[in-house]
């Protein structure tokens, strides 16, 4: 019979969770192809060989095999950092290189757990590095949260965040932990936390596809008001103006005019036949400006101009109507 049962037992629930949740991320990775998700991916794969390995180091313990588990913990909570980089950036592309500062980190990681004549510095070091890597990823996805609507709104940031803090700060003192009556108690808490965070993780992603399914949905909304539109019988003015307000709230939008070319070539006008937010006053005084105006032949150069911007201090003319 094992002495160390209870610890066997611990890392089997630890190494059978995170295999079961690798599974579920490599599923999810199909449909979700962000590099903050391949990120985690990879972190979360270092993760699961490393409880794979505490298990059997529990059942056969085996020389210098401890200091790779320090290294794989290190370097998933590194992988995780980088993770929530991405996830909190306004591009998740990272423009600076990652894997210098990395593998820099890991060597020292290394250094630091090989040399036996300095252990409980060695140990120290490291589990402040670890932590302070973990408080890092938890400060910046709680202070980044709030903005990242591209993700879609929910608790699995805020979720995400308060767990990397929690690991980060229960890690503070893990040389101290086999010195620790609830020894066992310590471990499984910090398993525990580990798990979560990849639940935590899946709560991300399953809110992200669902903003993603949500904003589909009033893209193809619009698109059949849009096309149940154009198939009634209607007035060209009717019609028009169903257009112009589904493209204004598309775009999230006030104001919306859409005006057609009428009259020959040499009097041509923009006439106003659609709009949305002016008031009947402004579109009596501007519904119709002759082509002949300097800032509409500039629109109209060649065909190709799909915008124009003006400036308050070139466009002296044209501004004050635009304003």
């Amino acid at each position: 019979m094992l002495q160390n049962q209870g610890l066997l037992s611990i890392a089997f629930f630890e190494a059978a969770s995170s295999i079961v949740l690798l599974v579920l991320f490599l599923l999810f990775r199909r449909d979700h192809h962000s590099n903050y998700f391949r990120s985690w991916v990879i972190g979360w794969s270092v993760f699961t060989l490393t409880s794979i390995s505490e298990a059997a180091l529990a059942i056969t313990p085996m020389r210098g095999f401890g200091v790779m588990l320090v290294v794989g913990h290190v370097a998933t909570s590194l992988l995780f950092l980088i993770a929530v980089i991405q996830y909190t950036a306004t591009s998740d592309r990272l423009h600076w290189p990652i894997f210098p500062p990395l593998a820099l980190i890991l060597i020292t990681v290394v250094y630091l757990e090989a040399n036996g004549a300095h252990v409980g510095v060695a140990r120290w070091a490291t589990a402040i590095i670890q932590s302070t890597v973990l408080l890092v990823a938890g400060w910046l996805l709680w202070r980044g949260r709030a903005t990242q609507d591209r993700y879609g709104s929910g608790y699995g940031s805020e979720l995400l965040a308060g767990l990397l803090l929690a690991a980060g700060l229960h890690g503070l003192d893990r040389p101290m932990w086999a010195e620790s009556p609830v020894f066992l108690l310590r471990m499984a808490f910090d398993d525990l936390l580990g798990v979560a965070m990849g639940i935590a993780m899946i709560v991300v992603v399953l809110e992200s596809g669902r903003a993603r399914t949500d904003e589909l949905n009033d893209k193809m909304r619009r698109l059949t008001l849009l096309t149940t539109a154009s198939t009634q019988s209607l007035s060209v003015r009717e019609l028009l103006d169903s257009v112009l307000i589904q493209v204004v709230e598309s775009l999230s939008a006030t104001h919306g005019l859409i005006r057609l070319i009428e009259g020959e070539i040499s009097a041509a006008q923009l006439v106003v036949r659609a709009s949305v937010g002016f008031s009947e006053s402004f579109l009596s005084e501007r519904a119709q400006l002759p082509l002949s105006e300097p800032w509409l032949a500039k629109l109209f150069h060649e065909g190709s101009a799909n915008f124009l911007r003006l400036y308050p201090e070139t466009d002296r003319d044209i501004w004050p109507s635009v304003a």
